[in-house]
């Protein structure tokens, strides 16, 4: 008796060594983690971290099998999270619970996250959107970048593009200077759609053309990602200011069509060019799957 009430002492300690975490929260830790498959495949329960947030734990059902499982996820050489360990056909959910957190409490006891997260697959390039080259001016910093990188209002902003950024495989080699100086609106709008189609579900690839390759069971298509900005020159630079509805009805009916037309057209030229030759950039292999 003694010795399984040692036993216990030692596991509820261990288990004060991880937290629950919400969905949300761990969604944006592993948004690019996930391949399209694992909704089919499995149910997510519950989520978890040690207390500093390391390492992160899925507890799921398979839903082929009507067993439970975990998964233990840690950071790559790049930053981001992925599988480093798992147990499946396990009798239930708070057995798999049990045997998660025993694991984070390990992995914390050990110290070692680097080695633990290594996967020795990471290439030495990874998309950081917001790391600046040192010694640039901030006025040559496009308006609002500065805002997302300056403002203390938009930490947890920051915070999401950080876990972001290392998913990115832009075929583009400007496109973080492009999102740091003179296209932050466009390239922003490139960001958004990569994350919406990820919480959606979909394998995502960024060729040259089209902006995204998206891909799940039984469906593939593609994505060009355009924005409609203010003109600087040209017949449309006098941008108009409708007051009533009958300039409102003329202004949607026959400025924004030109609008949109521009923008289409000139994506559409530029789609349709010959390709220029241009230096090879090392991009960050595809996503991993959380399912077993």
């Amino acid at each position: 008796m003694g010795q399984a009430k040692q036993k216990n002492r030692i596991r509820e300690e261990r288990q004060k060594l991880s937290r629950p975490m919400s969905r949300a929260r761990f969604n944006v830790f592993a948004i690019g983690t996930r391949m399209s498959p694992t909704r089919y495949m499995s149910e997510e329960i519950s989520f978890w971290s040690d207390q500093e947030e390391r390492v992160l734990g899925l507890v799921f059902r398979d839903t082929t099998d009507d067993d439970y499982g975990w998964i233990l996820l840690a950071r790559d050489r790049l930053g981001r999270f992925r599988s480093v360990d798992l147990a499946v056909s396990l009798r239930s959910p708070e057995y798999a619970t049990v045997g998660l957190r025993q694991r984070i409490a390990k992995a914390v006891e050990d110290g070692d996250f680097a080695a633990l997260g290594h996967q020795d697959d990471e290439t030495n390039y990874a998309t950081n959107l917001l790391d600046v080259p040192p010694g640039t001016d901030p006025e040559r910093l496009h308006p609002h970048f500065r805002v997302l990188l300056d403002e203390p209002s938009r930490a947890p902003a920051r915070a999401v593009f950080r876990e972001i950024g290392p998913w990115l495989t832009p075929s583009d080699p400007h496109f973080v200077s492009e999102f740091q100086f003179k296209q932050f609106d466009q390239r922003l709008w490139e960001v958004y759609l990569w994350s919406a189609l990820r919480e959606m579900g979909f394998d995502i690839t960024q060729p040259e053309a089209p902006d995204f390759l998206c891909r799940a069971p039984r469906v593939e298509f593609t994505v060009e990602a355009t924005t409609v900005t203010a003109s600087t020159s040209g017949a449309l630079v006098n941008h108009p200011d409708p007051k009533t509805p009958v300039e409102m009805r003329a202004f949607l009916a026959d400025y924004m069509p030109m609008k949109f037309g521009s923008s289409l057209k000139t994506s559409s030229t530029k789609r349709t060019q010959p390709a220029k030759a241009t230096g090879s950039v090392a991009r960050p292999p595809g996503s991993h799957s959380l399912s077993p």
